[in-house]
């Protein structure tokens, strides 16, 4: 099974990048928003069903009543189906159901490619890595024996996933993490000064949305965050939109490593902690094990966080040539009227997020979005970062970042990936010390306790470098 990071090698140097992309989108899947307050009567639905040769309906429902994902014929033609809808006097809106990526992310040691992915991820053949055109086969070695394959697609087997463990017991007093020094992104934000303030508290609540979370780590399971009220789905720690059901463990290692950043149990003597050593995770799976989701999942993801309690959402995916995605930018308007703040990874093309082929959802205008670029441990950004002076809002490490992976094991990967969880974990450290705090306050400290980086002057809003320490030390 491919999983990002490692099957990339170094060839993008000698490649031309294309730089305009067309967005991706599932064959067969269109997503509608039906206008409020529009009379829709079974038999019209019907009508208008047939009409655009709809197989069946998937109804969203709670915040998202009036959505529906509608699932087509074999043949159909999607762009034929939203030129119909479209001219429907209930239909607000009606796009593709867009496919959605975890950013690439390299091993320690090796320069970051961008892949061949007009989106900058998903399937990729079992072995090897993906040919830049199809049927030429170049780079040397690259493997062009089948197409890529859907998220979702019908057959794709979960495998064999662990039930949730109990949680272990608070180490107190604190025990110092030995490996602490490996992650060197925790000490260059100035976090282990910030601990001495606050170390953060179990009952906030951060939303890891991504592969899912390897929810046994011996350096996350204290942390993870536990459902009051599970459903028939037994969704304890989280849930799985790519299965439908409560074990959203990690097939990947993109979510795991993402988690240990925000929050691997700090002070318990084993390895590493996360920015806020103490936090309640929540493993949100909409992409699937080799790195693809689509939009009707991703939108599921976001409400569910939001439903649940999370008010810090840590999104390191997206895609490029999808603006638009009006309904996931709505989902994301949702959570900013329910408080929730959305960090997202600016991403891995190493271009301007303000020009014409921005990554989205990092480039949407929403006001509780903070879109993040990544530094190497010289505050130098990542020659593989996505940047923009109005739309990316600050960077923080990631650049060789070593953090939690699946099996209880940890490794170092670069992306702005791993730039992005830095800074929901210290949105959580901070918003967790001031709890009557709104996403706008928390949002405006964390931006205005930057360290300017010269490098970094018109290249974010801020020009400058996430600082936790000088975050919680303005804000007593």
């Amino acid at each position: 099974m491919f999983r990002p990071g490692k099957a990339l090698l170094s060839f993008l140097a000698v490649v031309a990048v294309p730089t305009a992309f067309a967005a991706e989108y599932k064959p067969g899947e269109v997503i509608v928003k039906y206008k409020d307050g529009v009379m829709r009567t079974r038999s019209t639905m019907n009508t208008l069903y047939s009409r655009v040769g709809v197989q069946n309906v998937r109804r969203y429902s709670g915040v998202m009543r009036g959505f529906e994902q509608l699932l087509l014929g074999d043949d159909s033609d999607v762009q034929k189906a939203l030129t119909e809808l479209r001219k429907d006097k209930t239909v607000e809106y009606a796009q593709p159901n867009f496919i959605l990526y975890a950013f690439p992310v390299n091993e320690e040691g090796s320069p970051t490619v961008r892949t061949a992915n007009a989106a900058g991820g998903g399937r990729r053949p079992s072995e090897g890595y993906p040919c830049w055109i199809p049927g030429i086969p170049f780079p040397p070695g690259c493997d062009d024996s089948e197409e890529p394959g859907m998220p979702g697609d019908p057959g794709e087997s979960p495998g064999e996933r662990p039930g949730l463990k109990d949680a272990p017991a608070d180490i107190n007093p604190p025990v110092a993490d030995p490996e602490l020094a490996k992650a060197w992104g925790i000490a260059k934000i100035g976090a282990p000064e910030a601990w001495a303030i606050h170390r953060g508290s179990k009952q906030f609540i951060v939303a890891d949305i991504d592969t899912g979370i390897d929810y046994n780590h011996e350096d996350l399971a204290f942390n993870i965050w536990r459902n009051p009220n599970p459903g028939e789905k037994k969704d304890v720690a989280g849930y799985d939109f790519v299965h439908n059901d409560g074990l959203p463990f990690d097939d990947n290692d993109h979510g795991t490593h993402t988690a240990g950043t925000i929050g691997a149990t700090g002070g318990n003597g084993i390895a590493i902690s996360g920015v806020a050593q103490q936090v309640s995770l929540m493993s949100i799976k909409f992409l699937s094990g080799e790195g693809s989701g689509t939009t009707a999942d991703a939108i599921r993801a976001i409400d569910y966080a939001v439903a649940h309690g999370a008010k810090v959402l840590s999104n390191s995916w997206g895609g490029r040539g999808d603006s638009d995605n009006q309904a996931l930018q709505d989902a994301i308007e949702r959570a900013r009227l329910k408080d929730v703040l959305f960090i997202a990874a600016a991403g891995n093309d190493g271009t301007d997020n303000d020009g014409s082929d921005p990554a989205y959802p990092a480039a949407f205008n929403n006001d509780n979005i903070i879109s993040v670029a990544a530094t190497d441990e010289s505050d130098h950004l990542a020659s593989f970062s996505n940047y923009g002076k109005t739309t990316t809002h600050l960077a923080a490490p990631g650049v060789k970042v070593y953090s939690t992976t699946s099996g209880g094991k940890y490794r170092s990967l670069s992306g702005t990936s791993m730039a992005c969880p830095h800074v929901a974990g210290a949105a959580a450290l901070l918003w967790s010390k001031h709890p009557s705090w709104d996403y706008k306050k928390v949002k405006a400290e964390l931006l205005a306790s930057v360290d300017t980086i010269s490098e970094l002057e018109g290249k974010t809003v801020t020009g400058g470098r996430l600082n936790i320490l000088k975050a919680i030390q303005k804000a007593d």
